[in-house]
């Protein structure tokens, strides 16, 4: 507790000797979201970036005769990576700056370049929304995912954050038992992690009939993937505690998050400007629609990302204090597939119906055509019959459908430490 409170009280001191420059924002991400603060604010910094953007990067240069971000065009990782130079500030030509990865989890990796400003608005954000569920600077938390020499922090820096690495590359037998007796530490108050290694974990604290008196945990954090309410449940089951998911990526930052005990997400309006638009156009998406996350960051000077297509699709509906959240994320658009109609299918298809097989460790299904379908199990071979799974699976791929089981022993994370629970080989545009 003592040591929580030192590392809590001296970054805030450190703050202060750098003009409270991580306290102005974390004031002011506060005073946006609580409704504190007008939308004017918001305005004036969406304004102020595209007027920086058209006047600083050659890429926007052609730009600035804009009379809204509609005249913007909508970018993506492609377009980034073939344009780094170009969406480079010239203010910061040559100057240090922070870089951000993302490991390329479906195909396309990509480095951003922040500014200082950016780096403190991120940090900000990071303390705003971890207070929300409870987690405060100082204390204990074990951060899940794959750490590689490029991204572990020095044990001074780990040391400071009062974080404990955990690596998730492996999730065998005896990798899951040092996480487990890790987590037992009466230290630990927080766990941060992807969805898909948390579920894993969350099963095998279960077979060892692990109950929360035996954790100190106060909250998990999934971050990075969609959570599925049978890991949330696991989760609450083994550490009784809340279960928060929290939307964000690499490239930008915390976007969103769930309030604990809600299932809807509070935006970051804050810090992003995000326009939700239709799946198959560049229009608004109605209310209650699935829709493209198109992001805005309005403090990224160095590498201003207009318009920035995510991959990812969500749900967004009004609400009464907020004003809009985000009620459903469904994954990114490349883990979608198809029934044998070739209607498009969420993930949540295949989660929401393996429910009923909850013996099964691992799955993954992968469309392999417009009527064939591969379905990898691991784990429970025997305790299931093949025919009333893939009855299951049939009953909304299609009747017509062709399901060839494989079992294996383990499906392996991409490199990231995420995990595809639907992989579609299928083009239905190709011939």
């Amino acid at each position: 507790m003592f040591g929580e409170k030192v590392r809590k009280y001296g970054f805030w001191i450190l703050d202060f000797l750098k003009k409270g420059e991580v306290r102005k924002h974390y004031k002011d991400i506060t005073e946006i979201i609580e409704g504190k603060a007008y939308n004017s604010k918001i305005d004036r910094y969406l304004s102020n970036l595209l007027n920086y953007a058209v006047n600083n990067t050659d890429f926007y240069s052609e730009y600035r005769d804009y009379k809204s971000i509609k005249d913007f065009p909508i970018i993506d990782k492609n377009i980034i990576k073939t344009n780094v130079e170009r969406l480079l500030s010239r203010e910061y030509s040559g100057k240090e700056l922070h870089s951000m990865s993302t490991s390329g989890s479906t195909g396309t990796p990509l480095t951003i370049k922040q500014n200082k400003n950016k780096r403190n608005r991120v940090l900000a954000e990071i303390i705003y929304f971890g207070e929300k569920c409870d987690y405060f600077i100082g204390d204990r938390y074990v951060y899940l995912r794959v750490w590689t020499e490029k991204n572990k922090k020095s044990r001074i820096n780990a040391f400071k954050q009062n974080l404990v690495m955990l690596d998730i590359s492996k999730l065998d037998e005896g990798n899951l038992e040092n996480i487990r007796k890790t987590f037992k530490n009466d230290k630990i108050k927080c766990i941060l992690g992807y969805a898909t290694s948390l579920d894993i974990i969350s099963r095998y604290l279960i077979e060892k009939n692990d109950t929360p008196d035996m954790f100190s945990i106060k909250i998990v954090i999934s971050g990075a993937e969609v959570l599925n309410e049978v890991t949330r449940v696991n989760l609450k089951k083994v550490f009784g505690c809340p279960v928060v998911s929290r939307y964000s990526n690499q490239e930008n930052g915390i976007l969103a998050q769930e309030p604990i005990g809600e299932k809807f997400f509070i935006i970051n309006n804050a810090s992003y400007y995000i326009e939700f638009l239709k799946v198959d156009s560049d229009e608004e998406a109605e209310e209650g629609e699935l829709a493209r996350v198109v992001v805005t960051d309005l403090f990224n000077y160095a590498m201003p990302l207009i318009r920035y297509d995510t991959g990812d699709l969500a749900v967004v509906e009004k609400h009464e204090k907020y004003g809009k959240v985000i009620t459903s994320i469904e994954g990114r658009r490349t883990d979608f597939i198809y029934n044998t109609s070739g209607d498009v299918l969420s993930p949540y298809s295949v989660i929401n119906n393996m429910w009923a097989f909850n013996k099964i460790k691992q799955y993954q299904l992968i469309q392999e055509d417009k009527m064939s379908y591969k379905l990898r199990l691991n784990g429970a071979k025997g305790i299931y019959q093949d025919d009333e799974i893939i009855n299951v699976f049939k009953s909304f791929l299609g009747q017509d459908a062709n399901i060839v089981i494989e079992y294996v022993e383990g499906i392996p994370l991409l490199k990231s430490g995420k995990f595809r629970t639907t992989i579609c080989k299928y083009k239905p545009n190709e011939k």
